[in-house]
């Protein structure tokens, strides 16, 4: 139901509710024009049938007024108006007096010239003598609603009427009454009626059948290709390139269906021969993907041998140095003491013991800083104040600072910065960082600012080091946290110090960023994230 009564905008739907309209407003207007046609045709017939009766009675109450035969004259009237069409007979004088009439008592009445049956001929103050045929007629309204027509017959003059023995009439006379003769028109309106009904009943009946059959046309010719066409496209959306439109009539329908399965046909065609070249492209685009795993795996591995072979060159020059001294300086020793070495000899010996504590050491201190880079713990990690550590870093280097007259900025946030860290990691970390801006900066006009401030939006610590010293050449940049990497000509330097920073940053599951410009200065920026350390404080 709901269904039925569920506005449809289809084109078939339209044009067929068009069409209707179409077809009731002309068949409206058809009509009326038929209908008002025939019933004037058929008021133009009573008014002649009228016209003839009442001429029919003119001629047979003839003989009876010629010979002033008054009593038969009467009964004639009374004879005619018996019949059922005839509603009444009337005959009146030249002055408007009921002479004769079907009603006796309607006889000898005056009827006023302004009267409906006088007005025509007494519309001013002579007499036209002449009633024109249309303005004979007239309705006269009944009590029962009934329709009568009335008809006004002049009784000229003739020349019988004024050679006749009576004499009454002279010859200049022109009406010697009038004859009003009144009919029923209730046959005729039910005709009427009856005609209107037919021809409605046949707009109807013409109508429906032509509703049907423009139905018929419009499903047949329109709405059932249009759905073939409308769910074709849905299939081929589909991707069903097998969907064929058999559509036969009209022609011009079918030429359409034709045309759109043998684009259907070409694009079948078209979207084979992609799908074999995507195929093909897949198989080589995996082929050569293969191809270079395998050369990054390869080209790693070599990397990682190469690094390893690098390291491990670097790492044998940095400790055979200092083992080579230990070496000779404990032959030597070695020597002066089987010798029976005197005051002078045991001095010399103490200094060479000096010489190889502090070659083992810088060899502990290599090792040292490779467990570090090598992500190696160091200690276990507490709650501590970032603001503290740097701080206590900053007293440790203070001395240097002071001797190369650096100017030193601290800004530090009024946030907390609780983090929870190795604290001699952290402590290392920033010692490095700001003794590598130290060695980096002039003396007496050098600057170093050291920065923290905490990141709400990204829950993370940042610590920056910036000085204006030389800054580092683009080369080297992408060099410098690897170990053993020095731009240093300081022969002390062993290049771990980044290195070194790196791998505790790392540790902490941050992040380190550099930005140098040679001649002006460099930037690091350590950045750490906030961990949960009420979680993991004991």
């Amino acid at each position: 139901m709901k269904r039925l009564l569920k506005p449809r905008r289809s084109i078939g739907f339209i044009l067929l509710i068009l069409l209707i309209l179409q077809v009731i407003i002309v068949g409206v207007v058809v009509n009326f024009v038929v209908i008002h046609f025939i019933i004037a045709r058929m008021e133009d017939n009573v008014r002649d049938h009228a016209i003839q009766i009442s001429n029919l009675i003119k001629r047979s109450l003839h003989q009876s007024m010629l010979k002033n035969r008054r009593e038969e004259l009467a009964l004639t009237i009374r004879g005619l108006a018996s019949e059922k069409a005839i509603k009444g007979i009337h005959i009146y004088n030249k002055a408007g007096v009921v002479a004769f009439a079907s009603d006796t008592s309607d006889i000898n009445q005056q009827v006023s010239k302004k009267s409906e049956q006088c007005i025509f001929c007494h519309a001013t103050n002579k007499a036209k003598g002449t009633i024109p045929k249309l303005n004979r007629f007239r309705e006269i309204p009944s009590t029962t609603g009934e329709r009568i027509l009335g008809l006004i017959n002049p009784i000229e003059n003739e020349k019988t009427c004024y050679e006749a023995d009576c004499h009454v009439h002279s010859v200049g006379e022109k009406l010697l009454g009038l004859l009003d003769v009144q009919i029923s028109l209730a046959q005729q309106e039910r005709n009427r009626v009856e005609a209107r009904n037919n021809a409605m009943l046949i707009f109807v009946i013409v109508t429906i059948v032509t509703a049907g059959v423009f139905a018929r046309i419009i499903r047949t010719q329109i709405h059932q290709p249009i759905s073939a066409l409308i769910k074709g496209t849905q299939q081929i959306s589909r991707l069903n390139w097998d969907h064929k439109i058999e559509i036969q009539h009209p022609d011009e329908m079918r030429k359409l269906a034709e045309s759109f399965n043998g684009m259907t046909e070409k694009l079948k065609k078209a979207q084979n021969e992609l799908k074999e070249l995507s195929e093909k492209l897949e198989d080589r685009v995996k082929e050569k993907t293969e191809e270079l795993e395998n050369a990054q795996r390869q080209l790693i591995m070599a990397e990682k041998l190469a690094s390893m072979g690098k390291l491990a060159a670097v790492v044998a020059h940095e400790i055979n140095n200092p083992l080579s001294g230990i070496l000779t300086y404990s032959k030597l020793i070695i020597r002066k003491l089987q010798q029976k070495p005197n005051k002078d000899a045991i001095d010399e010996s103490i200094g060479n013991l000096q010489v190889i504590r502090h070659e083992s050491e810088r060899c502990g201190n290599i090792v040292k800083n490779l467990l570090l880079f090598a992500k190696k713990p160091m200690g276990g990690e507490t709650k501590e104040d970032l603001k503290q550590i740097l701080n206590k870093s900053i007293k440790l280097v203070k001395h240097s600072f002071d001797i190369k007259g650096i100017q030193l900025n601290v800004d530090f946030t009024e946030k907390d910065t609780y983090l929870l860290c190795d604290a001699a990691a952290m402590e290392q970390m920033a010692v490095a960082l700001l003794i590598n801006a130290i060695e980096a900066c002039p003396e007496k006009s050098g600057v170093v600012s050291v920065r923290l401030e905490r990141l709400e939006e990204k829950k993370s610590i940042r610590i920056e080091v910036s000085d204006n010293g030389c800054g580092i050449e683009q080369m080297h940049l992408p060099h410098i946290f690897e170990p053993f990497y020095s731009t240093k000509s300081n022969e002390k330097s062993v290049g771990l110090g980044l290195a070194v920073v790196y791998g505790i940053v790392e540790r902490h599951a941050g992040s380190i960023d550099v930005k140098s410009e040679e001649g002006a200065g460099t930037t690091f920026a350590v950045t750490l994230p906030i961990n949960d350390y009420d979680r993991h404080e004991v």
